[in-house]
């Protein structure tokens, strides 16, 4: 299902307050690269803060060369709802 290498939307489920103060259910969504895929787990990649992009300009100089940041994702889970690869 996944390609490593590639940029898919994760949407997952959360549970918190709401704006109201009431408890709720609601999807949220990011963007990570696929790095490895072993089963319904998914490695991830964060944001690549070395390659050109309109959101470097607030960020330090130093803050440019960290290491991008790795998530795993397990797709197995209740709270994920579905990935949806990004053109581009």
């Amino acid at each position: 299902m996944f390609e490593v290498g590639k940029s898919y939307r994760f949407v997952t489920l959360e549970t918190g307050d709401n704006y109201e103060g009431k408890w709720a259910t609601y999807e949220s969504s990011i963007v990570h690269e696929v790095a490895a895929v072993e089963g319904p787990l998914v490695k991830c990649l964060g944001p690549d803060w070395s390659k050109p992009s309109p959101f470097n300009e607030f960020m330090a100089e130093a803050d440019r060369s960290k290491p991008r940041e790795e998530i795993i994702i397990n797709t197995a889970s209740l709270f994920f709802v579905r990935a949806e690869l990004q053109q581009g």
